[in-house]
């Protein structure tokens, strides 16, 4: 049986649903203060584990995939030399659930197959929601929103002109940017024929999908300024060079006269701006240039995390150097920086292993760019954005980094079902 693009059916899954229902949870923050969305999200995925191993997609079956598995054991077991090094079990248990746990998505992401577009799709609808919520309460800045902000440090003050500063919707606008910029990507893969989600052959369900996938970039990219992070709006600007690039002169998947139209009405949103607030524009852009001096600005904390590790080799164990061990003595916690935080954790052995497992995703891909131009610019934009912040750590940002690997090492096309 057919179904048109936005149809609903019995394939849909919890893992298909995941972003939508977690954005959902944080939603509820803003009315229920006992809300606790880490611990949903949490208990989400361990659902949506069982809902892999129900269906066998647990199970390595190619050399990433055990790559995969060996590096999360290895974090698992690096509890022991972090204990060894006297930090408590909260600070594993807690760095677990956010940037271990979120490794399920790589079994997601492989078995994905013809659900991937499905997938996104509903990432997108999950991203509309929190970007349009944040829309709305970054400009009308309420005083329950500014109290709540505050409450969850957001903000350093509860006031209206320290909320719009940068749009953090109920997320934060770091976790915002990441996955914005991502949205973008993701909205990037309907513009592709391949990402036909059923029927290829009705043509209006590829004119709505072409429609939602404009808008959602348009609206991701949006968003994306809107949070005013630094790394999101180079990220971005990337993202807009790298697609464009890809689908107009490299694969010529879209005909180039649209590329200029496209030119034409960015063009034009710029005069505009700049004719109507200028200012906005200036800051968004000391914003950007500001960059380069907020990484010369943390290496000297990156060095001295380095220089004092547990063991070169081992590395001083999952959370040792998150902000979970604020506070703890002898602890040099890597605030902003998370492939620096990855390396002093996991040590030479870990960090290898994550390494080569992002060296062979990125190698299959690059060999079908055509197919996987998705997938390899999140995974790109993820490793990007780590270097000055703790993206692969965050709860709500490593979903999707770790759905884009699996997908990348998903069985070859033309193999036959295992």
């Amino acid at each position: 049986m057919n179904h048109s693009f936005f149809s609903w059916n019995q394939q849909n899954r919890l893992s298909t649903l995941y972003y939508v229902l977690v954005v959902l949870g944080y939603t509820a923050t803003l009315a229920f203060s006992g809300m606790r969305p880490g611990v949903f999200a949490t208990a989400l995925m361990v659902l949506v584990a069982l809902e892999l191993a129900v269906h066998k997609e647990l199970l390595p079956k190619k050399l990433p995939d055990i790559v995969a598995v060996c590096f999360f054991a290895y974090q698992v077991l690096s509890v022991i030399w972090l204990r060894l090094g006297g930090y408590p079990f909260s600070v594993f248990a807690e760095e677990f659930i956010s940037s271990v746990l979120p490794m399920v998505f790589y079994f997601v992401g492989r078995s994905a197959g013809e659900k991937t577009a499905k997938w996104y799709k509903w990432y997108l609808i999950a991203m509309l929601i929190l970007g349009i919520l944040g829309v709305i309460l970054y400009a009308w800045a309420p005083q329950f929103y500014n109290d709540w902000s505050f409450a969850w440090n957001h903000t350093s003050k509860a006031d209206a002109a320290t909320t719009r500063v940068r749009m953090n919707s109920v997320v934060g606008s770091t976790c915002l940017s990441f996955n914005m910029v991502a949205g973008m990507l993701a909205g990037s893969y309907f513009l592709s024929s391949h990402s036909e989600a059923e029927d290829a052959a009705k043509s209006n369900s590829r004119k709505k999908q072409l429609f939602f996938a404009i808008a959602c970039m348009a609206l991701c990219l949006l968003f994306a300024i809107l949070a005013n992070q630094r790394s999101g709006l180079v990220a971005a600007a990337i993202v807009i060079v790298y697609v464009n690039y890809l689908l107009f002169f490299d694969l010529h998947l879209i005909p180039k006269k649209y590329f200029w139209i496209e030119l034409c009405v960015i063009a034009g949103l710029f005069l505009a701006a700049c004719a109507i607030r200028f200012d906005y524009v200036l800051k968004f852009w000391y914003r950007i240039i500001s960059l380069p001096s907020a990484i010369s600005e943390r290496s000297e904390q990156w060095v001295a995390a380095v220089n004092n590790m547990y063991s070169v080799w081992l590395g001083n164990g999952l959370g040792a150097n998150g902000h979970r061990a604020l506070g703890i003595e002898g602890a040099h916690v890597i605030a902003d920086g998370g492939l620096i935080k990855l390396y002093c954790e996991n040590g030479v052995v870990g960090f290898s292993m994550w390494v080569f497992l992002v060296i062979l995703a990125c190698k299959r891909g690059l060999k079908n760019i055509g197919t996987y131009y998705t997938e390899l610019g999140i995974v790109a934009i993820g490793i990007l954005q780590s270097i000055g912040s703790n993206m692969l750590a965050f709860q709500l940002c490593a979903p999707i980094f770790w759905f884009a690997i699996g997908k990348l090492c998903e069985k070859e096309p033309d193999q036959s079902a295992d």
